[in-house]
């Protein structure tokens, strides 16, 4: 996989910075501006949510009625001054940004947050010299989850599926890449911890640290 790999491929959240604790604390402020007091077992509950799932909890839960569109707009206005304030980097991104550089391998973003919020967290956090190019699920038009957001993607970047390595740490994004035939390398998240498992079925390196890699 690595001895082929001519681009490399990065989620933002979760995988180059450590920022999906705070999506998902943004699950119980929804919950609190509605004038509910979620319990702490709820709070927990909600920090292991995404997308239709934690719109699903809403409902049941709390009885609110949660258009996911509208919950994402929300979403994306609360983490903007989390962005801009900034975030960790994962361990030893960078380095390893400066490795696959010097190998000649492409550095290439592709993220489900829109492309304006995401330059936001990429500029603030100084990655975006080190990148190729940056991909969002609203420029591309397809979500993570279908295999054809991934072969949109190396088309653009200009590689065959089988020269890409995806890195990343959501369940659903590693299953598709895997499925479009790409190489697929999952990083540890206090949000994946329940996933573990399934984690170690689809990719084929798992790692706490970039720092474990060439």
């Amino acid at each position: 996989m690595f001895e082929t790999m001519k681009a490399a491929i990065f989620d933002m959240d979760g995988t180059m910075i450590d920022s999906m604790t705070e999506w998902r604390k943004l699950n119980a402020e929804f919950v609190r501006a509605r004038g509910i007091v979620p319990t702490p077992e709820e709070e927990a509950e909600m920090l292991s949510m995404s997308g239709m799932m934690v719109v699903s909890y809403f409902k049941e839960h709390f009885g609110i009625e949660a258009d996911f569109e509208k919950l994402c707009l929300e979403a994306c206005r609360l983490m903007e001054p989390v962005y801009r304030a900034g975030v960790p980097l994962k361990p030893g991104i960078v380095d390893y940004l400066h490795r696959l550089k010097a190998r000649g391998i492409k550095c290439v973003v592709a993220t489900a947050t829109p492309a304006r919020l995401a330059l936001i967290a990429l500029n603030r956090m100084g990655l975006v010299p080190e990148l190729d190019f940056i991909y969002s699920i609203d420029m591309i038009g397809l979500d993570k989850g279908d295999p054809a957001f991934f072969d949109a993607l190396c088309g653009l970047i200009g590689h065959k599926k089988e020269e890409c390595v995806m890195y990343e740490d959501s369940l659903y994004a590693m299953k598709s890449a895997k499925r479009a035939g790409l190489g697929v390398v999952g990083i540890t998240d206090p949000t994946n911890e329940g996933d573990r498992a399934a984690i170690l079925e689809n990719c084929s390196v798992f790692i706490d640290s970039f720092d474990e890699l060439d």
